[in-house]
């Protein structure tokens, strides 16, 4: 399945200038890949780093965490809107190679599994993922993350 950046934009709560998610490429029960194309105008790379543009690896993190998410939404169906998608915990990350200004980011992610949490939990699930960030063949880099999944109603 594949997904514009419109209908990206209708799954997940985040626009311009912090959805770095461009395309959905494919789609599976429990495996997504997509892309984003980074610009030398993205507001990121103005002052990190000054002499040597870079991404911040925190967003490559991000966009890693967003791409999840819509795969997280698609296992839910029309109930994920009923639901916050949540960071939990980062469980480790490697950042192997900078991602430079006009580099397209494909954008890997597979659940590793959906777990019911403790009834005095705020959350009432927690997805464990793997993911991948990498520039045509070369692995930038790796991080494996929870999200929570939290009902809306509960924190209001």
């Amino acid at each position: 399945m594949n997904l514009s950046k419109e209908q990206i934009k209708e799954i997940i709560p985040y626009q311009e200038p912090f959805l770095f998610v461009d395309g959905v490429q494919e789609l599976t029960e429990n495996k997504i890949s997509g892309f984003y194309q980074t610009s030398p105008e993205d507001y990121y790379f103005e002052g990190h780093f000054v002499d040597f543009k870079i991404m911040p690896g925190v967003l490559i993190i991000e966009a890693l965490a967003q791409l999840s998410t819509i795969l997280l939404r698609n296992k839910f169906g029309n109930e994920h809107k009923k639901y916050h998608f949540l960071a939990y915990e980062v469980r480790g990350c490697q950042f192997y190679k900078p991602i430079f200004p006009k580099d397209k980011i494909i954008l890997k992610a597979e659940a590793l599994g959906i777990y019911d949490m403790p009834p005095d939990s705020n959350a009432l699930k927690i997805a464990h993922i793997k993911s991948q960030a990498l520039v045509g063949d070369d692995l930038k880099c790796e991080a494996r993350f929870s999200v929570a999944i939290v009902e809306k109603e509960k924190l209001k």
